[in-house]
């Protein structure tokens, strides 16, 4: 936020190979295809095959500091600065292949650091300015069904729509936006936080209850791309951003249902408590 990449100072480094390159961050893949869309990026601004570049553990010992990786800024910042390494390394090949220039004029590392976008300002005394250099934009739409004897909320089918540049592996990233979808939805309707004099009591998948693909509905993910100029190929992060949408939307369906819920998440018991049909119905009774 603000001055914080500058601080970061974070760096990425491309060496030369005799198939193409390797790569070296810190950036830690954890399941969300960062090795592939770094070694996608630098393949296609080499102009190399995928399969020619390397991706080097991120061990600290041996590759630079690219920063945490947190903040959707796996793709967004490190990409960047990976396309500058790719960038470099080809002007400096030239006509040479990667083998012929290893032979003429040995190995080859590109570093780059980080570089704030000129149009950006921040001013770390007042802390005002642009918090950050651009935003991702997402709009979820949910239906949700109610069980009349039990009060159990369920989402019948979801459709969300990203804005996030361009997608570098449209699969990757629309596996991110259902996976933090589905967190959401957890969020919105069964993760609860149980406290006991200062502690979580429920701090085991025993009791406390996360969303299986039963509890997840049909994901429609729709991906809108608008490049930023200063990601790579105009690439925006999306990591964190599919949380977000999910439960605004339950909790907004429910009260568009009659349904005045003031928290979540909305859980059977919370959703009969709140429930203006109930009492509109009890009225009617007793009538």
């Amino acid at each position: 936020t603000g001055g914080g990449e500058l601080k970061l100072a974070s760096k990425a480094s491309l060496a030369l190979t005799e198939r193409g390159a390797r790569i070296l961050v810190a950036s830690t893949e954890i399941g969300q295809g960062t090795r592939t869309m770094h070694a996608q990026i630098v393949a296609d601004t080499l102009g190399v095959p995928y399969d020619a570049i390397d991706v080097n553990a991120a061990d600290t010992g041996e590759v630079p500091d690219s920063g945490p990786t947190v903040a959707s800024r796996t793709c967004m910042i490190v990409g960047r600065i990976l396309q500058r390494c790719a960038e470099e390394m080809r002007a400096r090949l030239g006509t040479m292949t990667p083998r012929q220039y290893l032979r003429a004029h040995g190995p080859l590392v590109v570093t780059k650091e980080y570089e704030r976008p000129s149009e950006m300002a921040w001013d770390d005394n007042s802390y005002r300015g642009d918090a950050y250099g651009t935003y991702g934009w997402a709009c979820d739409v949910v239906e949700v069904e109610i069980d009349p004897d039990t009060w159990q909320a369920k989402p019948t089918v979801l459709t969300t729509v990203h804005e996030i540049g361009k997608a570098i592996h449209p699969m990757l990233a629309a596996g991110q936006i259902e996976g933090g979808t589905a967190q959401g939805i957890g969020y919105a309707l069964i993760e609860e936080v149980v406290m006991r004099d200062g502690r979580m009591a429920n701090c085991q998948l025993t009791n406390y209850i996360i969303p299986t693909t039963l509890d997840t509905p049909p994901i429609d993910v729709v991906m809108l791309e608008n490049p930023y100029t200063h990601g790579p190929f105009g690439a925006k992060g999306v990591g964190e951003m599919p949380i977000d949408g999910p439960a605004p939307a339950v909790v907004n369906a429910l009260r568009h249902a009659g349904f005045d819920l003031r928290e979540i998440p909305a859980t059977p018991e919370k959703i009969m408590k709140g429930s203006t049909l109930k009492s509109q119905l009890s009225t009617v009774t007793e009538r």
